[in-house]
């Protein structure tokens, strides 16, 4: 004989004694939503009282340490999970974070997105994460979805093409943005970047002062950053009277082939008297790509070409020989660009009164 009751063991049964019935059959497989309405019943309160607790929100009675207590207790029995679109239709924050990276293959933006990532978990918000690999209508249409799912804010991760206008449009509609290494000035939404032109020159310091002079420049034309830096590499030659020997070559990064390819031909001829003797690359990625061509052409590093690159991401310590590269701090940088972002929106920031962070 089965009887099923109330699970707060009120007297409204299915059965009654004397009486048999067999238990239902599921009307459904699969596990079953756990509502807020479970939680309060486990926890014998009200539904508001459940909601106050489980969200987090300020009331102004005062529910008891042991009501919460049992509240939270039945939540995690339960396995509940809050509806943070549901939370977000009702004008709540929704605890999610877009994140529009322009290569989610660069090995800089890994390092940006694990700060990011950090950060967001451990003030409970959760991560929306779209790929536009360049192109300026996906990081659109990523957007309009992201203010759809009712995000609280959105991080742009890398510059996109077209300058500012793929971030007008966002900005339009989505008050809370913040650029990671998108820019190389003020814009319309505060970000987190490196100081490029003092990154440059550290580099080529270190390459002048081991007597370096025939230093060509490999960057990437398709990004703001890597335009930035060879401008101050040409900047940098011209100002010591080399301007006659400024060579600035372009290769795709983040895959290393392209720069691998470019580096055959520049060391193809050790013994040729215009070989560059020393090469600033403004991304670590393309330092890669030259190692390995350096190596196959029998070229040894350092002693045959000094090669500096410039981000510092996790591979440039494992390379052979290690690579001598200036550091972005790529994870800090995700760390301060979601501190930024979330303070805005907690604090309910515009973007005129948020500075940017060059690091």
């Amino acid at each position: 004989m089965t009887f099923s009751c109330e699970p707060d063991n009120s007297p409204r049964c299915q059965g009654a004694p004397g009486r048999e019935r067999p238990t239902a059959a599921p009307t459904r497989s699969g596990p079953q939503l756990v509502t807020l309405r479970d939680v309060a019943r486990r926890a014998g309160v009200s539904i508001s009282t459940a909601s106050t607790v489980v969200n987090g929100r300020d009331t102004a009675l005062p529910i008891r340490d042991a009501t919460r207590e049992r509240i939270l207790l039945a939540a995690t029995e339960l396995g509940y999970r809050p509806n943070l679109l549901a939370r977000a239709l009702r004008g709540s924050r929704s605890s999610l974070v877009g994140v529009i990276a322009r290569d989610i293959g660069d090995p800089f933006h890994i390092q940006v997105l694990r700060g990011i990532d950090e950060v967001a978990k451990r003030r409970e918000y959760r991560l929306f994460l779209g790929h536009v690999d360049y192109r300026p209508e996906v990081a659109a249409i990523y957007g309009s979805m992201f203010e759809q799912s009712h995000a609280d804010g959105l991080i742009i991760l890398g510059d996109l093409a077209g300058g500012d206008t793929p971030l007008d449009v966002i900005a339009d509609h989505n008050r809370y943005v913040v650029g990671v290494t998108d820019r190389v000035a003020r814009r319309r939404v505060p970000g987190v970047y490196a100081d490029n032109v003092r990154g440059t020159r550290l580099a080529l310091d270190h390459l002048w002062d081991l007597g370096h002079r025939r230093i060509v420049c490999i960057s990437d034309a398709r990004t703001a950053d890597g335009r930035l830096r060879a401008d101050e590499y040409r900047r940098y030659m011209s100002e010591r009277g080399m301007g006659d020997l400024v060579r600035v070559h372009h290769a795709a990064q983040p895959d290393p082939e392209p720069s691998y390819r470019l580096g055959r031909e520049l060391f193809d001829r050790i013994d040729r008297p215009t070989r560059p003797t020393a090469v600033y690359a403004a991304s670590d990625t393309i330092a890669i790509g030259l190692l390995r061509a350096a190596f196959q052409a029998g070229v040894p590093v350092p002693e045959g070409v000094s090669i500096v690159g410039f981000d510092d991401i996790d591979a440039a310590a494992y390379t052979v020989p290690p690579l001598t590269t200036v550091t972005q701090l790529g994870t800090e940088m995700g760390r301060i660009a979601a501190r930024l972002l979330l303070d805005m929106v907690e604090a309910d920031r515009s973007p005129s009164e948020v500075a940017d962070v060059v690091v």
